[in-house]
């Protein structure tokens, strides 16, 4: 009976570790495709935009992150064609598994950046 209770313990924690890893790997996965969906409006519209920050919040919305615990960076906030434009992001990703909190600790950050080239051309 002692070996049952020591081998479930680690079956709860193998289990929750994954389940952990799979949450914090698709709040990554979202911040990730969401840098580069923002790069590209920013390289259509030449830089930072209303619509950028708007599209930022409707794809971290509907992914379940809160758009105010993300930090963003849009450089430069004007970009003309062939400008560089970098958009990163960066998030706290907050570990909900009391199991696995004990081990990983309470948070972890989770960044995403994305790189594009302006083609906004002014009129």
């Amino acid at each position: 009976m002692a070996e049952f209770s020591l081998v479930v313990f680690l079956l709860m924690l193998v289990l929750f570790t994954i389940l952990e890893t799979g949450l914090l790997l698709n709040d990554r996965l979202v911040l990730t495709s969401a840098a580069r969906e923002v790069a590209r409006v920013c390289a259509v519209e030449g830089g930072r935009t209303q619509n950028a920050l708007a599209r930022l919040d409707e794809l971290l919305r509907a992914a379940g992150i809160n758009p105010e615990a993300v930090s963003v960076s849009i450089l430069p906030s004007q970009a003309i064609y062939g400008t560089t434009i970098a958009v990163d992001l960066s998030y706290v990703y907050k570990v909900r598994s009391p199991l696995v909190r004990s081990i990983a600790g309470t948070e972890i950050a989770v960044s995403a950046k994305a790189v594009t080239r302006s083609e906004f051309v002014p009129r």
